[in-house]
């Protein structure tokens, strides 16, 4: 095993995302200049993963293509609208081999890439951050301030994958002098955060400009292969977040677990100060405080403010309103549709022991807002963990208890890794394959921190295939309950194992073996003592295309499933996908 230390704000930090109200732009080719012909809209986008820099299509539809051949070499197309802060969610497709790029501004390049089988990604990696590009430095130093991804996240080719990037543009003062660097907040490939807080001091290589600007278009590479859109949304961040100001402050002694009346209490200390931290209550023992003030909203929307004090309770007030107002613990949460303009405010602090933490946590939220943070307790606890990854080199096979997306726990469950990158989980007790992912291999902290709950989790792009489903189907589609016994495993190599069952006289041999070209898994399934046909459940998709002789895209999977035995084809059921098995199965999973 291998540990790696790093700080983990919990306690009463917490974060939350919002449901998304203000709109979003979703650009179609019609948004862009540029498009010399290798552009066009199509209904149908797919490929053999195989075939080296191939995208097919067929019909007229929504999905941007691009398809640059001799007659119609392929180029960069620029949209039309520019754009300053900004979330980008863009849902693409890579050609076996191929090679594009998004440019945030027009400046700042993440790439696009088929990096499928890549083990330690580089910036020149899908979701990488592109290099800068200075000519003047001598050879193998001409790039430098690249941002290699955390790891590869990337999918098959031919299979759809999202990137979703947040963006903060550069800042200028009013005559114009750059004062803040543009910044990526944070990059998810396949719902794997890859960049988190990468500061851009300057535009990548291949950017529009030397220049930087505080709006500028979205520009997608398109002259160094094939490359699908599905869809691109930009979603602006233009709301300001409200200001508190006007802040005065009032202090109580005592412990209180409700508010009493005011005219009852009696202050200890009062006064004004510009910002919630720099309160101090001035009192060692327990205590009540009470703020008021203003809020400045500029924009009017929802807003969403979130408030809590470590070891103690509080309330919070924005706008007019007479309802009382009672004391809690825990998050506290007032969502609010504010009119531009100053809005008073009251919180109230409640301190009911004489150890707690000074001051308390604030937050405000809004669509299209960047959360904002306006309180923080000093001294707030900050829980330190090591969060426990499994080495691969040192434990490829793990057992342990495995998590469904439904919650639902396998007890006997074993995950077994490969140094290709492409990972599986098993059922033990069902002779079930449970998951597939390529990436990192496990985080075992929820099984050994502190006391633990045996559970491992993935740590790549996963695609769930079974969620305690019964391995094998009648020709009806319906399960069949057949009470396996396990007998045990056997490791034959480097993502090779091999599972052993018995059901009455009825003998099961499962092997699972990772590719040696690490773009999949084999699965070979031999069942003696059986005479009747049944089936086992390959897949949960519903979407099957076939893209090539015996090999079909599960769309909704992400995977390509192909057939290794002569005459077999899938079956499509309402619980998904399914091949025939009386006596042996053999098929593979590309991913």
């Amino acid at each position: 095993m291998i540990q790696i230390r790093k700080s983990i704000w919990v306690s009463l930090a917490f974060s939350f995302s919002c449901l998304s109200l203000q709109a979003q732009t979703r650009l179609s080719l019609s948004s862009f200049e540029g498009n010399n012909g290798s552009w066009s809209e199509v209904a149908k986008v797919w490929t053999d993963p195989l075939i080296s820099k191939n995208l097919s299509s067929e019909g007229q539809g929504s999905i941007i293509l691009n398809n640059p051949d001799k007659k119609r070499p392929g180029t960069d197309i620029i949209s039309k609208e520019k754009f300053g802060d900004a979330e980008v969610t863009l849902v693409y497709m890579m050609a076996p081999g191929s090679n594009s790029g998004i440019y945030l501004q027009g400046r700042y390049e993440v790439q696009l890439l088929d990096s499928w089988l890549v083990i330690n990604p580089k910036a020149g990696d899908n979701g990488g951050i592109y290099e800068r590009w200075d000519e003047s430095k001598p050879e193998g130093q001409k790039g430098y301030q690249g941002y290699a991804p955390r790891q590869n996240a990337s999918k098959a080719p031919g299979t759809w994958q999202t990137l979703n990037i947040k963006f903060k543009a550069p800042r200028f003062s009013a005559n114009g002098e750059k004062i803040e660097n543009a910044k990526i907040e944070s990059v998810t490939l396949n719902g794997i955060l890859i960049h988190q807080n990468v500061i851009l001091f300057g535009p990548t290589r291949g950017a529009l400009s030397d220049g930087e600007v505080s709006e500028g278009p979205i520009r997608i590479q398109g002259d160094h292969g094939p490359v699908a859109i599905k869809s691109l949304e930009v979603k602006r961040y233009d709301t300001p977040a409200p200001e508190f100001s006007e802040i005065s402050y009032k202090v109580f002694p005592g412990s209180y677990t409700e508010l009493p009346a005011e005219n009852t209490l009696k202050e200890s200390s009062s006064g004004k100060i510009s910002d919630f931290n720099e309160f101090v209550a001035g009192l060692t023992s327990a205590s009540l405080s009470k703020f008021e003030g203003v809020v400045s909203v500029k924009k009017a929307g929802n807003y969403t403010f979130r408030m809590s004090v470590p070891n103690g309770s509080g309330a919070i007030r924005i706008g007019t309103n007479s309802d009382p107002l009672v004391l809690k613990g825990g998050n506290i949460l007032v969502e609010k549709s504010l009119q531009a303009g100053e809005i008073p405010f009251v919180i109230w602090v409640s301190k009911p022991t004489d150890w707690t933490t000074q001051g308390f946590l604030l937050t405000g939220s809004a669509d299209g807002m960047w959360e904002r943070e306006y309180s923080y307790p000093s001294g707030m606890p900050e829980r330190m963990t090591d969060p426990i990854l499994v080495d691969m080199k040192e434990t490829p096979v793990l057992r342990s208890f495995i998590e469904l997306p439904s919650r639902k726990k396998i007890s006997h469950g074993i995950s077994v890794s490969s140094q290709k990158g492409a990972h599986y989980s098993y059922d033990l007790n069902a002779n079930q394959l449970l998951r597939v992912w390529r990436g990192m291999f496990l985080d075992a902290t929820p099984m050994w921190n502190d006391r633990g709950n045996g559970i491992s989790r993935p740590l790549g792009t996963v695609t769930e295939l079974n969620e305690g489903t019964s391995l094998f189907y009648s020709s009806a589609f319906s399960p069949v309950q057949l009470e396996w016994k396990p007998k045990g495993y056997q490791v034959l190599a480097d993502g090779d194992l091999r599972f052993f069952s018995s059901h009455e006289t009825q003998e099961l041999k499962d092997r699972i073996q990772i590719m040696t070209d690490g773009k999949g898994l084999n699965r070979e399934i031999e069942l003696t003592g059986n005479s009747t046909p049944m089936m086992v459940r390959v897949a949960p998709s519903q979407q099957l295309f076939q893209v090539a002789e015996n090999l079909y895209w599960l769309e909704e999977s992400g995977l390509f499933l192909k057939i290794n035995q002569a005459g077999q084809k899938p079956l499509q059921g309402a619980d998904g996908l399914f091949l025939p098995i009386t006596t042996s199965l053999s098929y593979s999973l590309l991913f």
